[in-house]
């Protein structure tokens, strides 16, 4: 995200920096969060910054203009898409506080289904499809095993463990899980008040620690 033109919205830069950012998205609402499906066929994304919010997508190549996919009185955010393409999990203060919800997609308006009950945000697919991992009212990482068939629903969950001293947003996701699914990756809370927190991405780094061991 930038605001480099004048209004915050999605930008794409190769990893290497070998070209300048390109700019995905001109809406004329500020953008906070926005994401590609794992196909890359959608550019799914959430205006609204402070009130308002709303998730759109756009088909990449394809779509001259965005298509609302949760567009209500009430607050949406935190859009994910699950790995197959079928299921968008998103937050949304419908109900008086942040719960998880998961419709359909690209087709959203087809059925919602409620899957948090007493509070939830940052909602994250694993990677295999078969779970859907948020965090609840409590500040506790919890997994929502989503049972087998075309139909969407929660078999079971459980509560993994606690997040507190993490940092969070219930409008923002804050974590993320490694590709095979058994590690979870957390921002620690900054010591003092006002402290920044900073991450820092090292690509290739299996090579560089090659070089500095010489081995």
């Amino acid at each position: 995200m930038s605001d480099q033109a004048g209004l915050r919205t999605a930008y794409q830069v190769p990893a290497d920096g070998s070209a300048p950012p390109r700019r995905l998205l001109s809406v004329s609402r500020p953008v906070d969060e926005a994401a590609y499906t794992q196909d890359g066929e959608w550019l799914v994304f959430r205006t609204g910054s402070g009130g308002g919010r709303d998730i759109a997508a756009m088909r990449t190549g394809t779509d001259s203009a965005p298509r609302a996919l949760v567009a209500t009185a009430a607050e949406e955010f935190s859009p994910s898409v699950s790995p197959d393409g079928q299921w968008l999990a998103y937050g949304s203060d419908e109900s008086g506080r942040a719960e998880i919800y998961v419709r359909p997609f690209p087709d959203t308006q087809g059925a919602r289904y409620a899957v948090s009950r007493a509070g939830g945000s940052e909602p994250v697919w694993s990677h295999s499809g078969r779970e859907l991992f948020y965090r609840d009212g409590a500040n506790r990482l919890v997994a929502a095993e989503i049972a087998p068939g075309p139909a969407f629903r929660v078999a079971t969950e459980r509560v993994l463990f606690s997040t507190s001293g993490y940092a969070t947003d219930n409008r923002h996701r804050h974590y993320t899980v490694s590709p095979d699914d058994r590690t979870f990756y957390f921002v620690k809370s900054g010591a003092r008040a006002g402290a920044q927190n900073e991450l820092v991405v090292v690509l290739n780094w299996f090579d560089r620690l090659t070089r500095i061991v010489g081995r």
